[in-house]
């Protein structure tokens, strides 16, 4: 949650109903980036092979991209357009995992993390866990034009440059799994990088501790924001900068956000 921009996690967590945020419409990019996820998670954790997941399984990714229900017709375009560049993803996460030469695989785990320091705690779910490192599996999807001769989907160059918001998830996770290496793991149809502590500064303990440090100052200043709203919807919008040039784009999240809802975003500016 605190990955959220701070004018979404607004939007998501203040304004919306806990049911109006369950019902906010999906998209290509979050529901392949799951079945991406459990494809890999199910060959190194159940032995499934490559085309089991692909293809043949009931719940493969060729045949639950055909029931996915798309927001709008260049949505189902991106679901279908990466769904055939997921047998080349998902081989380039598995060559990846095998170089670490870990083994007992488990996905999904659970775990709770609290800090004295906030009023709240963590609740992760770790995509793969094994006896000697935790994963992170990051997808790096191509954006979907339409041009004079129809659909493309470009290519994600992978600059070894880490996101901040991966490196702060990876040091929380750490921190429940102290015993085992991070693994950072970015993959497209063309490739793929993973980052560990031995071949990136960033994920040292030493650095992740600092990217924790700065998850749990972002979470502080959210609580002083809070405290000073004094449950004040308006008086918290006034204090929290909102993008509206990102909503009149429908950039990321707030693509395809029904009407009324941003209206009423905009009702607490007024």
């Amino acid at each position: 949650e605190n990955k959220l921009p701070e004018d979404v996690r607004l939007f998501q967590r203040i304004i919306l109903s806990t049911q109006e945020r369950r019902n906010l419409p999906g998209n290509a990019s979050f529901f392949m980036g799951t079945e991406i996820h459990e494809a890999v998670q199910k060959m190194i954790c159940h032995n499934k092979t490559l085309d089991d997941v692909i293809y043949k399984d009931e719940d493969s990714i060729i045949k639950n991209v055909r029931k996915y229900k798309p927001v709008n017709e260049k949505d189902g375009i991106k679901a279908k357009m990466v769904a055939m560049q997921s047998k080349k993803i998902v081989k380039n996460f598995i060559e990846e995992v095998d170089k670490l030469k870990d083994s007992n695989w488990k996905s999904e785990l659970e775990y709770i993390h609290w800090d004295q320091r906030i009023g709240t705690y963590f609740k992760m779910y770790v995509d793969a866990v094994g006896q000697k490192y935790f994963i992170d599996f990051k997808n790096l999807f191509g954006s979907v034009r339409q041009n004079k001769t129809g659909w493309s989907i470009s290519k994600r160059s992978m600059t070894g440059k880490l996101f901040s918001s991966d490196l702060m998830q990876m040091a929380l996770y750490s921190k429940v799994l102290p015993n085992h290496k991070p693994c950072l793991i970015y993959a497209t149809p063309e490739g793929a990088m993973s980052f560990t502590p031995d071949n990136t500064e960033e994920m040292q303990p030493e650095n992740l501790n600092k990217f924790y440090e700065e998850l749990i100052t972002y979470q502080k200043i959210w609580e002083n924001k809070l405290a000073y709203a004094g449950g004040d919807i308006k008086k918290l919008a006034s204090i929290t900068k909102t993008d509206f040039s990102s909503i009149r784009k429908q950039d990321f999240w707030w693509n395809n956000i029904p009407y009324e809802y941003i209206q009423r975003l905009k009702k607490y500016y007024e």
